[in-house]
């Protein structure tokens, strides 16, 4: 890992650490270096522009490599995540001597439309958008937004599907699973 990158970026990299994941030294490497080049890379993020973007001189296959072949679990990034969010919710009100069980969870569904000619992207469908009263061609993105006194932070999100004209899983099953936490 670069210094540079370190310096810049060291909220992200304690951020990683925080986490504590089940990563090998290797493998919070390319992590880092990863989230390094999102943060750098300007217009379309490709892996290629993220290993540019670093100036990274290793091989594009180890960066593709570590994201379809490295034993690690989604799920416990998410759950380690969702805890640390937790715990700095804690910490914060706690330091404010905030004693108020005041927070609000924000459950909403967004279209991230497209262009009708893009065909051959997974999850395209018509879904209707509130903000343009009509149903458009896009992806359906569900959202969970934590938010208490004045700290405000992402919780999770998910992916809305319809498969074959069916759905595989409606909206309300989807914010259920966001909704359910245990610490």
């Amino acid at each position: 890992m670069s210094n540079l990158m370190v310096a810049f970026h060291s909220s992200i990299v304690k951020f990683v650490f925080a986490l504590n994941l089940l990563l090998s030294r290797p493998q919070r490497h390319h992590l880092l270096a990863f989230l390094h080049g999102i943060v750098l890379c300007e217009g379309r993020v490709t892996i290629s522009q993220i290993r540019r973007s670093t100036n990274h001189d290793r091989d594009l296959s180890c960066m593709t490599r570590f994201l379809q072949e490295s034993p690690w679990c989604s799920k416990h990034v998410t759950n380690q995540r969702l805890s640390y969010l937790m715990e700095t919710i804690r910490w914060m009100r706690a330091k404010r001597g905030d004693t108020r069980p005041i927070t609000f969870l924000i459950l909403d569904d967004t279209q991230c439309k497209k262009e009708r000619s893009t065909v051959k992207m997974e999850g395209l469908d018509f879904h209707y958008s509130h903000s343009e009263g009509k149903s458009i061609w896009s992806h359906s993105l569900v959202t969970a937004h934590v938010v208490t006194g004045d700290l405000s932070v992402a919780w999770d999100f998910r992916s809305y599907f319809r498969k074959e004209g069916r759905l595989n899983s409606s909206k309300p099953t989807l914010l259920h699973q966001m909704n359910t936490y245990t610490s």
